[in-house]
């Protein structure tokens, strides 16, 4: 295991030395390292023309439906209200209406009540014991992984992404005082909390979850990739600065998967060396240092102890966000902390040198990013009820809200992607000259021909066995 680290930082520290005299990005001299901007990447004019021909030509051909509708065509194709309801045996048209009505209630936040109103023939007592009894997280959860394996089969996805690529990020919420798990934002000057939320490559929300804005987000990125019920094979996860900690560089590690973040101010991040006889070039002023040098016995020696501990994460004997904040809270005179710690610097200076040096790296970690960003934008649009101020009282209503709001961007993605699929097989876009190679640059996100707002009339009728 040594000899292998070892191997392996150094190829890093070639790779990056023999690349830096054509690195743009990237330079290093006696004040240390030296950052420029990427260019940004725009396609040429003659794309970019035929990219608005493309989605003009879509924008007219996608069908115009509202969201109650939708989620009830899904739901006929994918039975994913099964999960929530109390009837085995057969489908009944009440029931599917009654428990799609509980998830627009808390994922619109709009509430049990509003929703009653606005559906007109479903009670507040009929969401409100679907609510109590039968919207339990593990429905949830089973509910997201159809519809995320849903949108992994569909062949227009591939197009955007295979499924293993992910990215996750916070979305902060204004919420009442009196309510658990706000916190003061000094970004909204206001009380706050954050749902946290994972997306695949392709576009598919695969898992929130509920946390405090003062939490450090870093804590509850293994959450998502660990503990979401989907067939999502993820290899590479990306994050903003608040996901990113040397401890989860070397969780990642242990877990045979790639952490790529976007570090703020990178040039002032530390890299490291194990070899002290290894020419580093430009590099040997930043890393000839007493600090700046790898203990490999301290990982050695607690190497069983952190086998263990990560196997149990991902059994979920425990979760990875208590752990991690439990190993975080240790200081750095604990043995197992020190591990920890020294083993995710090897792979961190291994991703900062790569990140440096393949502009390719940095354009996944880019476009992953954006796409939690339209994700973010999707879920501004549906959580439109009370001026978008969470008003759950307890952490189970505050998670029935993000949960139930994941459900229907699902849905949503799905039912868009599927008809983007629809349009391009039925509306011969050859024939109108439309470019399907651009395809790649069309999103399922950001179109007008869903309704989301108005009375949400369930149609028992149009609901199939």
């Amino acid at each position: 295991m040594p000899d292998y680290l070892t191997q392996r930082l150094n190829q890093a520290f070639d790779r990056f030395l023999e690349q830096l005299p054509t690195n743009t990005y990237a330079t290093v001299d006696e004040n240390g390292w030296q950052l420029t901007v990427d260019p940004v990447a725009r396609l040429d004019a003659g794309d970019q023309q035929r990219l608005d021909a493309l989605q003009a030509w879509l924008a007219e051909n996608l069908h115009d439906i509202k969201l109650p509708e939708l989620l009830i065509e899904v739901d006929n194709e994918l039975h994913f209200t099964d999960h929530f309801s109390s009837v085995v045996q057969q489908r009944e048209a009440e029931e599917v209406c009654a428990v799609l009505a509980a998830i627009m209630a808390h994922g619109c936040n709009v509430g049990p009540y509003t929703m009653a109103r606005l559906t007109g023939d479903i009670t507040y007592r009929q969401i409100k014991r679907i609510t109590d009894w039968q919207l339990t997280e593990e429905a949830q959860r089973e509910a997201l992984a159809v519809l995320v394996n849903a949108i992994s089969r569909l062949d227009v996805t591939q197009t955007w992404g295979q499924g293993k690529t992910s990215s996750s990020d916070g979305q902060r919420f204004r919420a009442q005082r009196k309510i658990l798990q706000r916190t003061y934002s000094h970004r909204f000057r206001d009380y706050a909390l954050e749902f946290y939320s994972f997306v695949a490559d392709n576009y598919a929300p695969f898992y929130s979850t509920v946390i405090e804005c003062t939490d450090r987000d870093a804590a509850y990125v293994l959450d998502g990739l660990l503990y979401n019920e989907s067939d999502l094979a993820l290899e590479e996860h990306y994050t903003d600065t608040h996901g990113y900690t040397e401890i989860n560089f070397a969780a990642f590690a242990m877990l045979s998967r790639r952490f790529a973040p976007r570090i703020r101010g990178l040039q002032h991040q530390r890299i490291y060396r194990i070899d002290k006889e290894k020419d580093y070039g430009l590099l040997a002023p930043l890393i000839d240092r007493w600090d700046r040098t790898i203990h490999l016995d301290w990982i050695c020696e607690q190497w069983d102890r952190m086998g263990q501990f990560y196997a149990s994460l991902e059994s979920g004997h425990t979760t990875a966000s208590t752990a991690l904040k439990r190993l975080a809270g240790y200081s750095g005179k604990n043995h197992f902390y020190r591990a920890n710690r020294e083993l995710g610097r090897i792979f961190k200076t291994e991703y900062i040198l790569q990140y440096m040096s393949d502009p390719a790296v940095r354009g996944r970690v880019r476009r992953g990013l954006l796409k939690g960003e339209e994700i973010h934008a999707l879920a501004r649009k549906v959580a439109y009820g009370k001026q978008g101020q969470i008003t759950a009282r307890d952490l189970l209503g505050q998670k029935n809200t993000g949960n139930c709001l994941t459900l229907i961007m699902a849905c949503i993605i799905y039912w868009q992607a599927k008809e983007i699929g629809r349009a391009i097989l039925e509306g011969e876009p050859e024939s109108a000259g439309v470019d399907l190679s651009l395809l790649e640059h069309v999103s399922p996100i950001g179109w007008d021909n869903i309704i989301l707002y108005g009375q949400y009339v369930l149609n028992r009728s149009l609901v199939k066995p």
